[in-house]
């Protein structure tokens, strides 16, 4: 049985420019290209240490998008050396390169997607890398999907808050069981995070509800972790979500795994590789 595509959507994360191979830039722009999607969504760390020049190489790669963008900072993409600036302007070269908007929000009557900003200028952690989202962003995203009918809900951000598969580093998100409630509460379909540079797909709910939390690996980086570099790409259907992992093989993207989710009022799963 075919589908009907009424949506397509590109994950990409961890850009980290300043790290980045022009070559793997160059694939992952034509990929792109070809694959033609809807919107772009980009879950954080555009650069490697938050300096004026990565964020510019950034900012030439984000205007080649053929669609439209979406996206939230990663923890390296508040300034790593300067600590004034990281203290008192944590976010001001994000906001002026990349997105004004620190926690975007979409809504049209196919799709509702909302960004929340994990990134943090420091953390009660000896770790900064580590994240957070606030109970302000949990009640400002409540009030945003009051009354919601989007057929497809989405939220985005950089840190992972559910158990990836093999996940190459131990990451702490303050707020993390509350946000995995708000979220179940709330009926979003698909969470797309980044951080750990390891693609997976985990399935969290109960009987009245299951929600998809997809990781991504790193776009661009050359600090891959056991994976290549790689993105996702979600088809959307009237009620049906297709979700397809890419890697890096040889000079060009390619899908690895591909995942299919039938959604019935919000609730069932079904995976296939």
């Amino acid at each position: 049985m075919e589908f009907i595509t009424i949506l397509k959507l590109i994950h990409l994360s961890d850009l980290h420019f300043g790290t980045e191979s022009p070559a793997i830039v160059d694939a992952l722009i034509k990929a792109i290209e070809e694959i033609a999607p809807n919107y772009a969504i980009l879950s954080g760390d555009f650069t490697q240490v938050g300096s004026r020049e990565e964020f510019e190489l950034a900012q030439s790669f984000i205007h080649k998008l053929p669609c439209e963008m979406l996206c939230v900072p990663g923890n390296h993409d508040v300034p790593a050396y300067n600590l004034i600036e990281r203290f008192v302007s944590p976010f001001d070269k994000y906001k002026h390169y990349i997105q004004d908007e620190l926690n975007p929000f979409y809504h049209e009557k196919k799709i509702t997607i909302a960004g929340l900003n994990s990134a943090r200028r420091c953390l009660a952690h000896w770790n900064w890398a580590n994240g957070a989202i606030s109970a302000s962003q949990r009640k400002i995203l409540k009030k945003r999907m009051e009354n919601d009918q989007s057929a497809w809900r989405i939220c985005f951000f950089h840190h992972p808050i559910h158990k990836v598969d093999e996940m190459p580093l131990d990451v702490t998100v303050f707020g993390r069981k509350r946000t995995l409630k708000t979220l179940h509460d709330l009926k979003f379909d698909l969470v797309l995070t980044g951080h750990v540079h390891h693609a997976s797909i985990s399935t969290l709910g109960d009987e009245e509800h299951q929600t998809i939390y997809l990781s991504a690996s790193t776009a661009l980086s050359s600090r891959t972790r056991s994976q290549e570099n790689g993105f996702n790409v979600i088809s959307l259907h009237d009620d049906q979500m297709h979700i397809d992992i890419y890697a890096l093989q040889g000079n060009s993207f390619s899908i690895m795994k591909s995942f299919s989710q039938k959604k019935l009022h919000h609730e069932s799963f079904s995976k296939s590789s």
